[in-house]
């Protein structure tokens, strides 16, 4: 068994899901091999599961940057036997045989590069003394773009970079979250969007201000799309920015 704080060349796509904004984004997983009982929706891959789980799907088609990943969760009664398994998984499946593992004070996660260059990773998160909480999901690391460009026709203030651009369908419905951040004032930002949007033919539905110069929601709907965008300060020189827009 191999345990490692980092991936050995797994290191190289760790900086580069850095600089594409992964930093964001919850634990993920993946995986294409067999395994002793796994779990497939649609067109995803296989992800490996212990026999006695019952996995629901989060995402069956969802691209984060640009790249193909899938997720799914289930509840375990036994967060040391759950665990005992993905070790053993990675294991014997891993690229080397090699994983990562962090524990910190609200969950665990364990994570290894497969021989197909595919990200797996599991998050466990505590629910009550004896039931935990389990995220399962795929990452093709290497079809990640620059979330820049896959936010070309997004509304932003200058000088703002796109650190995470995340889509999903699901049958007609289709949502997209983007997340960026610039060193404009919450109100500079709220008062260029609302402009934009009310220029564009959207209807203004919500304005608010939560805390005075630090955070500000809008709402905006259009035929059969609605818009959500959550300004805040994330400290003394950026605002972030989230867009969530859900299309029936």
């Amino acid at each position: 068994m191999e345990v490692e704080e980092g991936l050995g060349d797994g290191d190289r796509l760790l900086m580069r899901l850095k600089m594409l904004g992964l930093k964001t984004c919850s634990f993920l997983l993946v995986l294409t091999l067999v395994t002793p009982h796994s779990f497939a929706a649609d067109k995803t891959e296989a992800l490996p599961v212990p026999r006695d789980a019952a996995p629901e799907i989060v995402a069956a088609d969802m691209r984060y940057n640009g790249a193909p990943m899938q997720i799914i969760q289930f509840t375990t009664l036994d967060p040391d036997d759950t665990l005992k398994f993905y070790r053993k998984y990675f294991e014997n499946n891993a690229k080397q045989g090699k994983y990562a593992e962090k524990t910190t004070s609200q969950r665990k996660m364990i994570g290894a590069m497969m021989p197909d260059k595919r990200l797996v990773n599991v998050e466990m998160k505590p629910e009550g003394e004896k039931t935990a909480h389990v995220l399962v999901s795929s990452l093709d690391i290497f079809k990640m773009e620059i979330p820049e460009k896959l936010a070309r026709d997004i509304p932003k203030m200058p000088g703002s970079q796109v650190i995470q651009h995340q889509d999903s369908r699901d049958g007609s419905k289709s949502n997209r979250f983007v997340i960026m951040e610039n060193k404009q004032s919450v109100e500079g930002n709220a008062m260029y969007l609302r402009e934009h949007y009310i220029k564009a033919g959207w209807q203004r539905d919500k304005d608010v201000t939560l805390k005075t110069g630090e955070h500000r929601q809008l709402m905006f709907s259009k035929e059969n799309r609605q818009l959500m965008v959550d300004v805040q300060k994330k400290n003394r020189e950026l605002t972030i920015v989230i867009y969530n827009e859900m299309t029936e």
